[in-house]
């Protein structure tokens, strides 16, 4: 395993052949793969299957009647036990980040309709003279996905309705109880984009990355539940367990990457470095 594995792994969604295309109002918003095609050939009253393409159909024309007929839908698929966690945490379908939502939908739902969605990330670091130490997080053993995997000090989803230094905010002191007045010193560093295929789903999602550096007095304490333990390591270390191990959930495994090159901890004297930029920021 390398680094490079690690970016490749999290982008591996990359084929289309088994997928069809989600369409409302003519705009792509997702892809279906075409097992869960067939299960949704069921609700013909919602969903238009055409040979190479699915939809809503045009008489829901409107975002309540959508949300509303494909919410009972959903719960439907729940209770047969198509898709598990529902989490009661809508999610806004649109074509762009900064477009008008045609509908939205339950969170655990959303791979599975291959719609994008957003999440917020935060790396909590310790300056050590010279060295730099990271906060990590591992994932409760009861959360519905990724139970057990180590994690950036703060992550979370994008729900409908929030900002996103809001949502970072109430997420950084749900999970690490950050201060409020800790948010000035956060600092929006960029995004990381992929589409990762699991479980015949895709999830071609958005991270919006944020640093803080912390002081040394700083002790990170999970409120809601949803960590187990954080842990500061130094960043060499964090480098280590990312390539050489499989403990870091997908996605913070590109984040912590992100983060290396960005504070010169991965250098360009790494054979893999150039491959490894270029495989993280599509250049």
């Amino acid at each position: 395993m390398s680094l490079l594995d690690k970016i490749n792994f999290c982008n591996n969604g990359k084929s289309r052949e088994t997928y069809i295309p989600f369409f409302v109002e003519d705009q792509r918003v997702g892809w279906i793969h075409q097992e869960f095609v067939a299960v949704l050939n069921s609700y013909s009253a919602l969903f238009l299957q055409k040979e190479n393409s699915i939809s809503i159909l045009t008489s829901y024309s409107q975002y309540e009647s959508r949300t509303s007929a494909v919410d009972k839908v959903l719960r439907k698929l729940y209770t047969e036990k198509r898709f598990t966690g529902w989490r009661n945490e809508p999610y806004p379908v649109s074509a762009g980040f900064f477009d008008k939502p045609f509908f939205e939908m339950e969170r655990a739902a959303v791979p599975y309709f291959g719609v994008r969605a957003y999440g917020v990330h935060l790396n909590g670091y310790v300056r050590d003279n010279d060295e730099i130490l990271m906060w990590i997080a591992k994932r409760a053993d009861n959360k519905p996905t990724y139970p057990g995997k180590l994690d950036n000090m703060v992550a979370g989803g994008l729900p409908l309705g929030i900002g996103v230094l809001e949502n970072l905010i109430k997420e950084a002191s749900e999970e690490a109880a950050l201060p409020t007045d800790f948010s000035s010193k956060v600092k929006p560093v960029g995004v990381i984009s992929y589409c990762h295929e699991e479980n015949s789903c895709l999830k071609p999602d958005l991270i919006f990355v944020f640093d803080i550096e912390l002081p040394h007095d700083f002790l990170p304490n999970n409120i809601d539940g949803e960590v187990s333990e954080f842990k500061l390591l130094p960043a060499k270390q964090v480098l280590s367990i990312t390539s050489d191990t499989s403990d870091f959930k997908f996605n913070c495994a590109a984040v912590n990457i992100d983060f290396f090159i960005r504070k010169g901890i991965l250098t360009p004297e790494d054979s893999d470095y150039t491959k490894i930029v270029r495989a993280l920021y599509g250049a």
